[in-house]
Order: C-alpha cells, then structure tokens, then sequence
C-alpha cells in the first residue's frame, strides 16, 4: 500500500510516461483526438446555417384561376420551399420517385369556386416522410401559412355580413394560439441537431481514446512495465494513463460549449459552469466505462467492440428524436446506463430551462453513480486481470514482445 505522496508520484511518472507514448505514437493520437475534433467539425458545417431553406416542391395548379395563383404566389414566399411549376398529379408523383423535388402541393379544380362560395376547400401536401426533418419543415410553413390565409378569408366574409372591422377582428382572434421554442425561437436545426450530434460524436471518440490507453499495454506486452512505472499501484497506473487523456478531452468539451454557446449564439439560460460540469461528470463516466469494459474483454480487440457497442447507438436512447417516456420499459432503462442520455438532459435543464444547482440533482445523483458503480467493479477486474497477464509474462523466460520484435526484423 503506498502513501499519498509515494502514490502522485507514480501517477505523476505514469503521466509522464504517457505523454511519452503518445508523442511517439503520432497514429494513435490522430486516432483518438483528432478524427473526432475533425467529426464534431464536419458534423457543424453539415447542418450549414441550421434552416431549411429553397427545397424543391413540385407545384400543381389544377384550378388555375385568379385564387389558385394568389395561394401559388404566397406558397412561394415560403422560405422552406422553391416551388416548381408542373402541369399534372402524374408528373409530379414521377418527379417525387426520381428524387428531384421533396415534396408535391396540389391545389384542386374548383378551388376558387368553393373558397368564395363559403364551402371552404383545402389544397393537398404531398411529403416523402422517411426525410422527416425536411418534410416536418414543410409541412410546418405550409400549415401555417394556409391557416393565415384562412383567417383572412374569414374576416372578408364577416365583414361581408356587416359586423364591421371590430367584430371581425374579435371573431378572428377567437382562435389564436401563441408558440415559443424556448431556447431556439429561431426553429435552427444547427440547434437542435448540433446540441445532441455533436456531444455524442465528443462522447463516443472519448471511450475509444480511454479504451486505446489501456488496451495499448496488453496489445504491446508492455503491463509489466506500465504496473513497475507505478510501483504496482493499478490505481495510481490507471490515474496516471487517463489522466491525459481525460485533461484533452475536457478542452475539447469547452470548444464545443465555446462553438454552440459562443459562435452559434445560444447562450445558456442557466449557468454555463453546472452545464460544463455536468459534461465532465458525463467524461469521467465514460472513463469509468472504459475501465470495466476492459476489464471484463478476454482480448483486447473485444474490449473495442464492446466499446463500440455500449457508446455508439447511445444517441437515439437520449430522448432528442423520441422522448423516452414513449419507449418500452427495458429500453427505457437501457437508455438511464447511459451517460450521454443524463447529459443531454442536463445540458437542456441549464440552456433552455436555466435550472439552478438543486433542480439538476438527478442528473448529478445518476452521472456520479455511472461513474462510482464502474470503478468499483472495474478497478478490482483490471487489476487481477493485468497482474495475471505480468505474472505469465515473468514465468516465461521469453518474453512475448521479444518473439513479436524477431518476427518484425524477419
């Protein structure tokens, strides 16, 4: 058992030893910090200003009279949608099957005649569903441009019976409805996508770069000095290896609130700290993560797969696309193991709602319970797991990394 100050210094000599390995391992350090950085980046300007703007939709004026063309008209004025102009149904479904537009708006024969005759008509949206945002864009603007229009026809029609501008004014305002979207009023996808993409493409290269640290001393043959380096102490090794790592990764963390709060301008509601912090707690669970994962993997190649498995279908779990009270039970609690799902709702608890402290309770309770449950467990495995392979490696006067190092001279 080594005293505090005997145990920093082998974390401090394990640290230093890793920033070694590092510095010669150019590859790995593309690997597992820059391809990442590189993702978050691509995944950004892939959302562009974060609107829909000029989608192709085909355009059908069955009607083609004075108030087809006025609907045309303001349907173009629409920022969702470029209109295209096609004669009949048929070619516009044939145009919808190539790909070249998103969508078909129809408005009917005998739309004029049933619009000023009272009856009410209604025009026809046509949207491929499998591009949900796009088609959810368009249908948006489309419905509530037509219902504006709808309001406006019904005030000419009460002003037609003699009620006068007041009362239809009042007869129109009856059905009125105000909408806010805390914390993207603007309805920018860059917003809404970016905040849930790019902390799970963050999250995920952070357990490959954890799991790679340590993997790299079994892969390597190379536990027994790693454990000497830390005079044995599989805490103080571990401390000391992650601990770079960890360190990047938090700076990373901080561009990313930079780019979204600062660049994006979505300055939080609540505290930026708490929303940092909750990030951190988020890391240190993925690290924690790492460490039992390596050390229930019989090999190491394994120990990627399951790391792959654990972090990289994480983000449909989270509740951005689908809430997670919509799930079954066993999903739902598949989704509350994973650390990304608990961040998520802590970044939204302190940008939109600007919740203080007390009101993130659960997020901190279950992120510091996914980081102490893993340790507890992982720390024990790794260390017999890790001091069973040096002890084989001790046994046989012929190391390993010797037979590897012939094999690559031959």
């Amino acid at each position: 058992m080594l005293s505090p100050i005997a145990w920093l210094n082998a974390v401090t000599r394990t640290t230093f030893r890793e920033i070694k390995c590092l510095v010669k391992n150019p590859g790995e350090v593309l690997v597992t910090f820059v391809f990442p950085l590189v993702w978050m980046l691509v995944v950004w300007g892939l959302l562009g200003r974060g609107v829909i703007e000029q989608v192709p939709v085909a355009m059908v004026d069955n009607d083609n009279t004075s108030v087809s063309r006025q609907v045309a008209l303001e349907l173009s004025s629409i920022r969702a949608i470029k209109p295209l102009a096609v004669n009949t149904q048929a070619e516009a479904l044939e145009e919808l099957k190539k790909g070249t537009v998103y969508g078909i708006i129809s408005i009917p024969f005998g739309y004029m005649k049933d619009t000023l005759s009272g009856r009410g008509s209604s025009i026809s949206v046509y949207l491929d569903e499998n591009r949900y945002a796009v088609a959810g864009g368009i249908q948006g603007d489309v419905a509530g441009l037509m219902s504006t229009l709808k309001l406006q026809q019904t005030a000419k029609s009460s002003l037609a019976t003699g009620i006068g501008p007041d009362g239809a004014k009042r007869l129109v305002e009856v059905v009125h409805s105000d909408f806010y979207a805390l914390g993207n009023m603007g309805m920018n996808f860059n917003a809404f996508l970016g905040s849930n993409l790019i902390p799970g493409v963050l999250f995920l290269g952070s357990i490959f770069c954890f799991v790679t640290a340590i993997i790299r001393e079994d892969y390597r043959k190379t536990i027994k000095d790693w454990l000497d380096n830390a005079d044995n102490s599989i805490s103080a090794a571990l401390v000391g290896k992650l601990a770079p790592h960890y360190f990047i990764y938090s700076l990373i963390i901080l561009w990313y609130l930079a780019l979204f709060a600062g660049q994006g301008g979505w300055a939080p509601s609540g505290s930026l700290f708490v929303w940092f912090a909750s990030a951190l707690m988020c890391l240190a669970a993925f690290l924690g993560a790492a460490i039992l994962i390596c050390a229930i993997a019989p090999t190491w190649r394994f120990a990627l797969v399951v790391a792959s498995g654990y972090a990289a279908p994480a983000l449909p779990f989270t509740g951005f696309s689908i809430p997670t009270d919509s799930m079954s039970p066993l999903v739902q609690f598949f989704a509350e193991l994973l650390p990304l799902t608990w961040f998520i709702k802590g970044q939204s608890q302190q940008w939109v709602m600007g919740a203080n402290v007390l009101d993130m309770g659960e997020i901190f309770s279950s992120l510091g319970l996914l980081i102490i449950i893993p340790l507890i467990f992982g720390i024990p495995l790794l260390k017999r797991k890790y001091f069973r392979k040096e002890k084989n490696l001790k046994a046989d006067p012929v190391s390993l990394l010797s037979i590897f190092n012939k094999k690559r001279s031959s």
